[in-house]
């Protein structure tokens, strides 16, 4: 598994990720990037293995994991495109992915995670997410749980800045590294404001 965080607000979403990519047959490349900017008001984000990843967001990638360009979805197209391979991946089985969706909706920033995991198929799920008021905000944690703990605590550490959100990033990786083979410290991060 790959490490990704979101927080979403009524100000913004800002997605965080890790560039540790573990393959297969073994090797280990670093620098691989996870988190994309599809367009001015949707960002993807990446964890699982790799191949399922390339499956679900196939009309957003290219096979070579870089962005296909010019793309004009609405986050609910977006949304829905994601729902759909979801729906193809759940019933062939063997898919593990743990990824978000996330931006703004014309009138607020919303997000949903989507979950496969092969070994309990029934632990599968997309889930929802959104701010329930403008002073409410969500941190959302695709990884080992321990890491949304981490996230957590550096934000109460550090502030709701995205400066600050960055920096409680780095820390949950320079932590995160001591118990979690499958991430490092290279961190990416992706940022959509609320249009003025």
């Amino acid at each position: 598994m790959s490490l990704v965080q979101a927080v979403l607000c009524d100000q913004f979403a800002f997605v965080a990720g890790e560039q540790q990519l573990n393959l297969s047959s073994g090797g280990v490349l670093h620098n691989f990037r996870k988190i994309f900017k599809v367009n001015e008001t949707v960002i993807i984000g990446l964890s699982g293995v790799i191949e399922d990843n390339y499956y679900l967001f196939q009309d957003y990638l290219n096979v070579d994991f870089t962005l296909k360009g010019n793309c004009t979805d609405s986050l609910r197209e977006v949304f829905d495109r994601v729902t759909a391979r979801y729906g193809e991946m759940t019933s062939q089985g063997e898919c593990d992915v743990f990824s978000l969706v996330c931006g703004w909706n014309g009138t607020g920033f919303e997000a949903k995670t989507f979950f496969i995991n092969s070994a309990c198929g029934e632990d599968s799920r997309i889930t929802d997410v959104k701010p329930e008021h403008a002073r409410d905000a969500k941190l959302i944690s695709c990884g080992d749980n321990r890491h949304y703990e981490n996230f957590l605590a550096g934000v109460y550490k550090y502030g709701f800045e995205v400066y600050a959100l960055q920096r409680a990033f780095r820390d949950v990786l320079a932590q995160g590294v001591m118990f979690d083979d499958y991430i490092d410290k290279n961190a990416q991060f992706e940022l959509i404001r609320k249009p003025e």
